[in-house]
């Protein structure tokens, strides 16, 4: 449905003429009258008059259903997770994603992640206009994460202190509680999670500590911990992200996601 046609519908639901309604406006008869024909449309600061008229929302007026874009871009940001293995290609992806949803805060931040850092002005750029506008808890978070790594990379390590101020401290993982609070299989699936997330996070600050062990001895006992936590994470039934790890630990990408 059209802007003209809805306000033809709420114009009367409410038994009132295009007179009536235009009175009110301040407009002509011949201007509601173009409106619901869809010869021309209310100007854009006409658009909130028009609401509190009709005792509704801009974006009901415009029949914006927020819902159906949060699915429709959650699909595309499934269909993109394979493509981040291309980044240029994934880039792609997003920008045309970005030009049917201007500015939507998820595409953003899912571009944010696949622009290389050598053009860390670009996406110090957009991350920072992210971080200003967003109102998504898990976008802001990410888009910390992401400058504090960008302003690190670029050598410009007292902004990468800045945004790690600004991320909140964790107490406990959201899949933690769920596993806690659910029964049955939904904590046996919560628990998995956390079990993997946990492994993962231990494995990563191994291999931290191993890029700082003091020496030889210190290096080994480093990758002998890894090497277990990854037996750990086989003997917990996780095949598949205990092949991950071990192939991630072989080719030295433990700490890919910080790069």
């Amino acid at each position: 449905m059209n802007i003209g046609d809805r306000i033809k519908t709420l114009r009367k639901a409410k038994k009132l003429t295009q007179e009536q309604l235009a009175e009110y406006l301040h407009v002509s008869a011949q201007a509601v009258s173009k409106w619901e024909t869809g010869a021309s449309a209310p100007d854009v600061d006409m658009l909130p008059r028009l609401a509190i008229f009709f005792d509704t929302s801009v974006d009901a007026l415009l029949d914006f259903d927020h819902r159906r874009v949060e699915e429709e871009v959650a699909a595309l940001v499934k269909e993109s997770v394979p493509l981040r293995a291309d980044p240029p290609k994934a880039e792609a992806f997003y920008r045309a994603a970005l030009e049917k949803y201007p500015n939507n805060d998820v595409l953003l931040n899912c571009l944010l992640m696949v622009i290389p850092n050598e053009r860390s002005a670009e996406k110090l750029a957009i991350g920072r206009r992210l971080l200003e506008c967003t109102e998504d808890a898990e976008v802001r978070c990410d888009v910390l994460r992401l400058l504090m790594q960008t302003c690190r990379a670029a050598g410009e390590t007292a902004m990468a202190e800045h945004y790690l101020a600004q991320l909140p401290e964790l107490y406990s993982l959201k899949t933690e509680l769920a596993a806690w609070l659910r029964t049955g299989a939904a904590r046996r699936e919560e628990a998995r999670k956390t079990e993997l997330v946990c492994c993962r996070i231990l494995t990563e600050m191994l291999a931290l500590r191993l890029e700082d062990a003091p020496d030889a001895a210190a290096q080994e006992d480093c990758r002998a911990l890894i090497r277990r936590v990854i037996d750990l994470v086989r003997a917990l039934g996780h095949d598949a992200a205990a092949d991950e790890l071990a192939a991630d630990f072989r080719a030295g990408a433990l700490l890919r996601f910080f790069a």
